[in-house]
């Protein structure tokens, strides 16, 4: 949790703004857009990573633990900048390969590891085996990205008033980003304020299956179609900007209806091979979540049709605007009704924002591609 939530403030959220636009010049200039994001990183790092002793210095992590977490956090975040630059630069495959390195391989070669070798499980092998497969995902990328023209980049001067431009359009992101973070978080932290661990251990169990849907629909039609979205409506390919969008939206409408069903049809068996009869007991927080994950994933709709547009401060009042609402369903739903207040108070924050994308979608003012 420490490491995810560091992960969202190293980046400054800057490739919201790089991502659009990288799609709109030609490959020497994204490069040189590439380049400058680098170098704007690397001073994020110098001011940004001193500040994180705090975790340190506050006993939330143990000082031993200091080389482990700044190596984690950097590699990580330079994988997962170069997951979502393939992404923009069409390259879906190279960078589902990239992110199977990242977050699954090593996994299982752990898993296996353990298997064979009981003495072998502890956080230290963990974290090595994190750290191979983090490092091989970043070497992919350098290979992947090797043929860009880097050298005439390199000649090119820093532009600072470009750099300038793109953090003024990041942290206001970075804002809604964490907002729409802690709503995901609220809910547990409140259950654990006045229920305790064994109420935050069923809510989470739920809410990491039901998760599930919005990772599928996100890897497998988010990542590859937005890019392809902005770039037809930042080109004025309107017609094209449409088609992709009626296919954008099918795919969200039918990908949530084929996996919740499967999820109605799987969580029974799933639970009676955990064995617990709490779980069971508990059944109606997992149904509540499905409701809470779909509109979570119908507001991707709305979502890329205010982005496309550059409606920004939308996007952003829409996000902080859900952590409110999140903020005092949860405080007032929690005390008196427990896992089900915590569920619906997440539901009427996701609902919250996907209504409030929809209708500030709807009150643009018409434009020729519309």
């Amino acid at each position: 949790m420490t490491l995810a939530v560091s992960l969202l403030l190293i980046g400054l959220d800057f490739y919201v703004f790089n991502t659009r636009e990288i799609l709109e010049v030609s490959k020497l200039k994204y490069t040189v857009y590439i380049k400058d994001q680098i170098v704007f990183q690397i001073i994020a790092y110098l001011l940004l990573l001193p500040l994180f002793l705090v975790v340190f210095v506050s006993d939330i992590l143990p000082w031993k633990y200091l080389g482990w977490f700044y190596g984690l956090l950097i590699m990580e975040h330079f994988s997962q900048e170069s997951i979502r630059l393939h992404i923009v630069l069409s390259r879906p495959t190279m960078s589902s390969i990239i992110l199977f390195l990242r977050s699954g391989a090593w996994v299982y070669a752990i898993i296996s590891l353990f298997y064979f070798d009981s003495s072998a499980r502890n956080l230290p092998v963990i974290w090595s085996g994190w750290m191979v497969g983090v490092s091989a995902s970043i070497l992919l990328s350098f290979y992947s990205l090797r043929k860009l023209p880097w050298r005439n980049a390199w000649r090119i001067p820093v532009n600072w008033v470009w750099i300038k431009k793109g953090l003024k359009t990041s942290l206001p992101f970075l804002c809604s980003t964490l907002s729409l973070t802690g709503i995901q978080y609220l809910d547990r932290y409140f259950l654990q304020q006045y229920y305790g661990e064994a109420f935050v251990g069923i809510y989470t169990l739920y809410f990491s299956i039901s998760n599930v849907i919005h990772i599928v629909i996100y890897t497998g039609l988010v990542m590859i179609l937005h890019p392809k979205l902005i770039y037809a409506f930042q080109h004025k390919e309107y017609d094209k900007y449409r088609a992709i969008m009626k296919k954008f939206t099918l795919g969200i409408f039918g990908g949530l209806s084929i996996l919740v069903f499967f999820a109605l049809i799987l969580i029974k068996p799933v639970l009676g091979i955990i064995g617990k009869q709490i779980y069971a007991e508990n059944i109606n927080i997992f149904y509540l979540m499905l409701v809470n994950v779909s509109f979570m994933v119908l507001a991707y709709i709305p979502h890329y049709g205010l982005f496309v547009r550059k409606h920004d401060k939308s996007i952003i009042f829409s996000n902080i605007l859900a952590f409110v609402v999140a903020f005092c369903a949860n405080l007032i739903l929690v005390p008196a009704y427990g896992l089900t207040g915590a569920a619906v108070a997440t539901m009427i924050a996701m609902v919250t924002m996907a209504v409030m994308k929809g209708l500030l979608v709807l009150t643009l003012k018409k434009s020729k591609c519309e």
